[in-house]
């Protein structure tokens, strides 16, 4: 049992440094292109303009995923040396985009705040060992409560397959990483031990 959850843990910490790697070149991308216009004045004005603020906000999305993740980890107690490296580099990154994005006051206004991105603390349920089927199947962040849905249409999730996934993280995962949505296994949680007695 304990060589088949180090294999789970394992296949875990591989699917999210994928993810992970794929959210830092998004936004390493961003960097490179707002890098690139020399005067303030255009920078803002790209900003500004329809296409650049679908843009932002699609970069914004991403970020979001990565924070998901963070969470995810949490929930699951996944600490990998590989991953920490990673994390930082997106943090860093993020950092350097919104030193750019503070150019245009207004769009930086428009950016979620580092409490709206914590979904270490947030209050998701609890009420067995975490399971990955009650996860979404990129970030590992469990499904919320109803009232958080109603509040905050960020949390908001799709089932494909049977499987759950939050909206973004599924576009993320498809544009950006796989055409499939990834499908984690999970058989030792309390949960899917009672679903594997009742079906025997």
């Amino acid at each position: 049992m304990q060589e088949q959850d180090s294999t789970q843990r394992n296949l875990y910490i591989s699917h999210l440094n994928k993810c992970l790697k794929n959210i830092h070149q998004v936004l390493t991308k961003a960097n490179d292109i707002l890098s690139s216009i020399s005067q303030p004045s255009v920078c803002s004005e790209v900003l500004l303009s329809p296409e650049g603020a679908n843009y932002i906000s699609g970069v914004v999305e991403v970020y979001r995923v990565s924070k998901r993740i963070e969470g995810g980890m949490t929930a699951f107690n996944i600490v990998s040396e590989s991953l920490q490296p990673v994390l930082k580099d997106i943090d860093l990154s993020w950092n350097n985009l919104q030193a750019f994005l503070s150019m245009s006051p207004c769009v930086l206004h428009r950016l979620p705040s580092q409490s709206a991105l914590d979904y270490k603390v947030e209050g998701f349920l609890s009420d067995s060992t975490h399971c990955v089927k009650r996860c979404c199947g990129v970030c590992l962040l469990e499904r919320p409560e109803e009232g958080q849905l109603l509040s905050d249409p960020a949390h908001s999730m799709l089932i494909y397959e049977s499987h759950l996934y939050h909206t973004s993280c599924a576009n993320f995962w498809m544009h950006c990483v796989d055409s499939s949505l990834p499908v984690l296994p999970c058989h030792n949680c309390r949960y899917c031990l009672k679903l594997n007695q009742v079906e025997i």
